[in-house]
């Protein structure tokens, strides 16, 4: 099975309106491909945040309100 690579475009700019001055500052190209690059680092945080609320229901069942 011959493994395909997606082409991404990341000269690609966003066009809006206005823009505040932190934005402006913001190099989109970098951190579209840190993300990219690193997109399965989402699913540790979702882990970590799965585990704190349902850890924290079952700690919290039986206690008073």
């Amino acid at each position: 099975m011959e493994s395909t690579k997606m082409a991404y475009n990341l000269g690609i700019t966003p066009n809006y309106s206005y823009i505040f001055d932190f934005e402006s500052d913001f190099i989109h190209h970098d951190y579209r491909k840190w993300m990219t690059e690193n997109w399965t680092v989402a699913f540790y945080y979702v882990g970590v945040y799965m585990a704190f609320i349902f850890g924290g229901q079952y700690y919290m069942q039986n206690r008073p309100r």
